[in-house]
């Protein structure tokens, strides 16, 4: 059976800077894309590639319609943005959007050139974007893969930190709960728990962690979120080795916080604004 929504594809961390952030994340251990220019949005990206999902750094390159409300958003700082959804098809996830009240903008075309074995060819995608009004914070979108052989290339996921795969994401959110609701519309009924305060969310994939802000700050010590209100926080990462990943990290002087033995934390400061979770 086809689904609308079939867990996390990518997340998207919006950067001011984005020469500085491939820097940075080549630093921390990543093995950092070529460029990638999406001509039809006005911006440009570097993606971390892993077997079955990525993460991208994206900065604005020319102000168009499609990337206003990001570059409204970078007015408050970089950081975690958006969490893409796959998608057995964009036209799916169009027609059962509608159906559950998310007011979901019409599918979106669009591709970048990528250079596969010395031959440039077209990483070619489908999205379905929701309004404002309705994103539990995090700002959700559906991602239809029509070249995924241009992207999920395991040449590509090969890291210098022994990273293998996204592990969640933290949302600090004041009033977790006022969001389950909305948050059932895309993941189905019963997809969010309540967890203490917060609430743990099944996307089908990798989990999403509401927050409030005192219990984000007692979970991640010594970390400082990156805006006073509600935000997507934090990404986890899974790596092959803690150990070795936290060797490499000191080697390349990244200050690093560790909270307790399976945990290694990378605060804002050394990623473009992002809070980094490495566990094994």
């Amino acid at each position: 059976m086809k689904r609308a929504v079939k867990g996390l594809d990518h997340i998207v961390v919006m950067v001011d800077d984005i020469d500085a952030a491939e820097k940075a994340y080549t630093k921390l251990g990543f093995q950092v894309q070529p460029r990638g220019l999406h001509k039809k949005l006005g911006t440009a990206n570097h993606l971390m590639i892993f077997d079955t999902d990525y993460f991208e750094i994206l900065g604005i390159v020319e102000p168009t319609p499609f990337n206003a409300e990001r570059r409204d958003w970078l007015k408050g700082s970089g950081g975690l943005a958006n969490v893409a959804l796959a998608t057995d098809g964009a036209d799916l996830a169009y027609e059962t959007f509608r159906a559950a009240g998310l007011n979901p903008d019409a599918p979106l075309d669009f591709d970048r050139a990528v250079e596969v074995a010395g031959k440039t060819e077209h990483a070619a995608f489908r999205t379905v974007r929701i309004p404002k009004t309705n994103l539990p914070v995090v700002g959700f979108f559906v991602c239809e893969h029509l070249t995924p052989q241009f992207v999920y290339r395991p040449e590509w996921a090969k890291h210098p930190n022994g990273a293998r795969s996204i592990g969640g994401v933290t949302v600090i959110a004041e009033q977790p709960a006022k969001w389950i609701a909305e948050l059932e519309k895309y993941f189905g009924k019963d997809s969010a728990k309540r967890e203490g305060d917060g609430l743990i969310v099944d996307t089908g994939t990798q989990p999403i962690r509401y927050l409030t802000r005192k219990d984000y700050m007692a979970r991640y010590p010594g970390i400082t979120p990156v805006r006073p209100v509600d935000h997507p926080a934090l990404l986890t990462v899974r790596v092959d080795s803690l150990p070795a990943c936290a060797a490499l990290l000191k080697k390349n002087r990244v200050a690093v916080l560790e909270p307790d033995a399976a945990r290694l934390l990378v605060p804002p400061a050394e990623a473009a604004h992002l809070t980094i979770e490495f566990v094994q």
